[in-house]
């Protein structure tokens, strides 16, 4: 019999549902539902703790015991950065190098040979020297899996830090942000601010390792500009003369007029590349400063730069020698912090030559007694 001209054997009826089939159906639904429900319970939980943590935080700033003498404000910070990234599906996990297949399908295609070897060695009674192809495949089966493991790759900090100092970034992500968030806490202040003692520090290497030295020179004392010009002018002697008298006349109308005096070019020219000379390995970009105060004297403060690589800056325990660090006198005059000298712990002091307070210097070593 055939129904509508197909043959009875090419009639397909539906299959009969069995409680197995119903069973597996339904816990596969279950499953995907409980696995929504639990996503979208567990993002919404993230957004109370986040709204609850803010409030928590606004009434620590409130409490001037808790803000200014634990880092309550920056533990409870942190946990909002790290809700906040997780709930934006940033990833936390320590970035690996890639899984080396061509080594893996060697070391198992090597260890299923040697292990049939042994196996097929001991079909019909065990015989010691069956150990040795044994052995090997073991030791294949460990090369394979020991191609899954330690394949985090460290951060490089992108220069040698100091002996003893503990970076800020390590391997964990969310370590990292805390880390990050509590050195910001703990440690930023006004300094930093872009008239801050440090904030001008950074700007003025900035613009001197730019090019630019005219910006430089508005974030520096006049005092400072005008012994520069002094030192020019008198290591230029045999080009503007010797006279004293007329020199002090060149470096007055120099600092006065700048740009518009005719000699000023050439002085920022030659200032640029003898500052680029001597701070040629200097990024400013990977410059930190020290977090410690050092004031001088009134109105005087000593900042340190040193470059910290993309270590994201490091913390010392005890006195270090930092390769590489630059020391300034900063001043505070009119409001603003200046430069004041970018060699020593003292102002330097005009005349020809113009005193920087430096041993050896070669301008005054070739001066008479």
């Amino acid at each position: 019999m055939q129904i509508g001209g197909v043959p009875p054997e090419c009639v397909r009826y539906p299959t009969p549902m069995t409680p197995e089939s119903i069973a597996n159906a339904a816990a596969t639904v279950v499953a995907s539902l409980g696995t929504f429900i639990g996503i979208a319970s567990r993002r919404k939980r993230w957004r109370n703790d986040i709204r609850e943590n803010l409030s928590l935080a606004e009434e620590l700033e409130k409490n001037a015991l808790l803000r200014d003498q634990t880092p309550a404000v920056a533990w409870i910070n942190t946990k909002i950065a790290l809700d906040v990234a997780r709930l934006s599906g940033q990833s936390f996990k320590t970035p690996k190098k890639p899984i080396p297949w061509g080594s893996v399908v060697f070391s198992s295609l090597v260890a299923a040979g040697f292990g049939y070897w042994a196996y097929w060695l001991n079909s019909r009674e065990f015989v010691w020297y069956s150990i040795f192809p044994g052995v090997v495949a073991f030791l294949m089966l460990l090369s394979a899996y020991g191609s899954f493991l330690n394949r985090e790759i460290l951060p490089d900090s992108g220069s040698e830090l100091p002996e003893g100092a503990v970076p800020v970034h390590s391997e964990d992500a969310s370590e990292r942000i805390a880390r990050t968030l509590t050195l910001a806490a703990m440690g930023a202040d006004e300094r930093y601010d872009d008239d801050g003692q440090l904030g001008t520090a950074f700007r003025f290497v900035a613009h001197v390792m730019a090019g630019e030295f005219d910006e430089a020179a508005d974030l520096a004392d006049a005092n400072w500009l005008l012994c520069r010009i002094q030192a020019w002018l008198w290591n230029n002697r045999t080009r503007f003369g010797g006279d004293l008298d007329n020199l002090a006349g060149l470096a007055d109308a120099m600092l006065q007029n700048r740009r518009d005096h005719e000699l000023w070019g050439d002085f920022t020219d030659s200032e640029i590349t003898g500052f680029r000379d001597a701070w040629g390995y200097l990024d400013p970009e990977e410059l930190g400063g020290a977090s410690r105060r050092r004031r001088v004297a009134r109105d005087y403060d000593l900042v340190v730069l040193a470059p910290v690589g993309d270590s994201g800056g490091y913390y010392v325990n005890s006195a270090t020698i930092v390769p590489g660090a630059l020391t300034f006198l900063m001043r505070r005059h009119e409001g603003r912090w200046v430069l004041a000298s970018h060699l020593t712990t003292a102002p330097p002091t005009p005349g020809f030559p113009p005193a920087w307070w430096v041993v050896d210097d070669p301008s005054v070593e070739e001066l008479q007694d």
